[in-house]
């Protein structure tokens, strides 16, 4: 037997997806709200999809050779004051540096050091916000015509895992990320750009871990005479382990680059190879445009009721059978669906799938209980309903 389209059946589909939301609106209140569910929630909210893209993602074709990381591990201030002089004769594009001095230390050494920081032609220095104060160089190691840039990465609303980025803030949009100084230093955006385009939260389109950028010891550029590396380049100073690097989690964060994709133990990447992904992002206008959250449930209950619309035509057609492939076609859907994703991330288009995977396997399931809901409102109200 044919089964038709009609305005009824249509109507059955219809009202299944409205069901479904409100049912799957109830199960999410009591998920996020139950205390004893905690662990769980924590669990799935460390957990994108897409983190299984970023965590396979080392290519290293990719490589931005203009990008250059300095490891200055526990390096004194004299040997990063002969670091910074050594990488300023070499004339790079810009020098920035993941390094705050909150202190005074030995007066001879902090002249050499301040010495370094005003003399380099073109330098980004770093700040932090700690709660409602800003952590600053010591005012000693601040001069005029300083550019320095936040280098927080822990954004409000996001959760331990670093997927956003923030390139501007402030009430007149004033404060500069570290990244977004550096490109602007080294000429890769201007600031019309960065007020209008960086003040909203973006992705970080991730391109690798340290083994992705060209790294060089803080020893070896003092006792090297010469780098190539630098010339053009922006180089940044920053710590990138000493040595113990599976142990040492100083100023490492969790990232979607972690191979552990639920359950992150031990965070996996350095603050400054997180600037430096978000700096080759910039530089090569390689943005990721995430889809807005009405136009992803709109897109989940388009496709929770064609879901539901098609299951309602097989249940109808042989109800066995929808019993027996209900299980298959929802796998087969959520394969579907992550694949989209992921091909869409490819495509630096971020869509959050998995309110389209969860609506539509609920959508599913919802088929019998909808038929029951029919059934008493038949009896009531003389419904109709293709499923009677």
């Amino acid at each position: 037997m044919r089964i038709k389209t009609d305005k009824i059946l249509l109507r059955d589909a219809f009202f299944c997806t409205i069901l479904t939301f409100i049912i799957a609106s109830i199960l999410y209140f009591a998920f996020v709200n139950l205390s004893i569910l905690d662990p769980f929630e924590k669990a799935f909210k460390d957990f994108k999809f897409t983190d299984i893209y970023y965590s396979e993602r080392m290519n290293n074709e990719e490589r931005n050779n203009k990008i250059v990381l300095v490891n200055i591990k526990h390096a004194n201030r004299f040997q990063i004051a002969q670091a910074i002089d050594k990488i300023n004769t070499q004339r790079p594009s810009v020098i920035g540096l993941d390094i705050i001095f909150e202190d005074r230390k030995s007066e001879f050494i902090d002249s050499l050091l301040k010495s370094s920081l005003v003399s380099a032609k073109s330098l980004v220095t770093a700040y932090f916000h700690e709660n409602d104060s800003v952590v600053n160089n010591h005012e000693y190691f601040q001069f005029y015509g300083e550019t320095k840039g936040y280098i927080n990465l822990d954004l409000e609303g996001q959760n331990s895992v670093i997927r956003n980025f923030l390139g501007v803030k402030g009430h007149n949009n004033d404060e500069y990320a570290f990244a977004t100084q550096l490109a602007l230093k080294a000429g890769y955006l201007n600031e019309t750009y960065v007020k209008k385009e960086l003040k909203n939260q973006l992705p970080i389109n991730y391109i690798g871990n340290k083994d992705i950028f060209l790294c060089f010891d803080i020893e070896e550029v003092i006792n090297k005479e010469k780098i190539r590396a630098f010339k053009d380049a922006v180089v940044i100073l920053g710590y990138l382990g000493d040595g113990n690097e599976s142990f040492d989690i100083e100023d490492k964060h969790f990232t979607p680059l972690n191979s552990e994709w639920v359950g992150r133990a031990v965070p996996d990447t350095f603050g400054v190879i997180v600037h430096a992904n978000i700096l080759n992002m910039l530089s090569k206008g390689n943005m990721i445009y995430r889809v807005s959250k009405f136009s992803t449930y709109l897109l989940s209950f388009i496709v929770c009721f064609l879901t539901i619309l098609l299951s309602i035509k097989l249940y109808i057609k042989s109800s066995f059978v929808f019993d027996v492939s209900e299980k298959l076609i929802q796998l087969i859907l959520s394969i579907v669906l992550v694949y989209l994703g992921l091909a869409l991330l490819q495509a630096n288009i971020y869509l959050s799938v998995v309110p389209v995977i969860l609506l539509s396997i609920i959508g599913i399931e919802m088929i019998d209980y909808y038929e029951y809901l029919v059934k008493y409102l038949n009896k009531k109200f003389k419904w109709e309903s293709r499923l009677l």
